[in-house]
């Protein structure tokens, strides 16, 4: 796995590419890291911008009294092929079922494999996700036509040069991290084809009492037509809604995120 990181560099907390393994599913590299912990599995599923390395906060609170297993997945934009291939990386693992947390775009091709692997779902998470992109198409970070005319590169030139605009925080320094080198342009572009790409899913056979959604009430990419077109297609799930946490409530309001997991986790 490439790193922009330098051998001099200081480490970052959520450097963990000394934990990374990958599996080779149908030709696919899937990279991961297996906290092997003690209980439940709980697979966690980044969103477009960023590595396995994005739950990093979930793995140091969580790691040991969880088998938390975050997946940095393959440069595919189809829903049902990453579900597929998700399935076959919990082969590898030799895991019957386990819980699926999905971040953003991880959420809505996590909705695919509930879908088409509902009999391996314990609790389905959807955190800060969509149903499809019709919501989001206002936003020029989603322009179709310029994601699909615009070179892997150069979009991820696009977001660092974005993202270096804004204040100094840890968030910043985590995302420019990851448009540096972490996560490689052609997987960035493909996540984004991904969204732009999105169709509703059909029901799912998991029931509701399964499924928790995740919100956030100050979500800058998510707008609330989106929000609540998720909570309107899965309406007999939970729904919780946090006051902070922006687009990635699993840094920023790391508590609180990983109370409305552990909660709902198999005992």
């Amino acid at each position: 796995m490439s790193t922009a990181a330098s051998a001099d560099a200081p480490a970052r907390a959520w450097h963990l590419q000394s934990s990374i393994r990958t599996a080779d599913v149908a030709g696919h590299a899937w990279p991961y890291i297996d906290t092997q912990g003690d209980g439940p599995a709980l697979v966690l599923l980044p969103g477009s911008v960023g590595t396995c390395e994005m739950f990093f906060k979930q793995i140091a609170a969580l790691g040991r009294a969880l088998r938390l297993i975050a997946v940095s997945y393959p440069t595919l934009s189809d829903p049902e092929r990453l579900a597929d291939g998700l399935a076959g990386l919990l082969d590898h693992l030799r895991l019957k079922r386990a819980s699926i947390l999905g971040s953003s775009f991880g959420g809505y091709w996590a909705q695919y494999f509930g879908l088409r692997h509902a009999g391996r779902v314990e609790t389905l998470f959807l955190g800060n996700t969509f149903i499809t992109a019709d919501e989001l198409f206002s936003n020029p970070l989603f322009n179709p036509d310029w994601i699909r005319g615009t070179a892997a590169v150069d979009m991820q030139t696009f977001w660092r040069d974005r993202v270096t605009q804004a204040p100094d925080t840890e968030l910043k320094a985590i995302q420019l991290d990851m448009l540096s080198g972490r996560q490689d342009a052609d997987n960035l572009k493909s996540r984004f084809v991904g969204v732009i790409e999105a169709r509703a899913c059909p029901p799912l056979a998991v029931p509701a009492d399964d499924i928790v959604v995740i919100d956030c009430s100050d979500d800058p990419i998510i707008p609330p037509a989106s929000r609540q077109a998720v909570a309107d297609h899965y309406k007999n799930a939970e729904r919780v809604t946090l006051p902070f946490g922006g687009h990635y409530p699993h840094i920023l309001n790391a508590d609180a995120y990983n109370a409305a997991i552990t909660r709902r986790l198999p005992r």
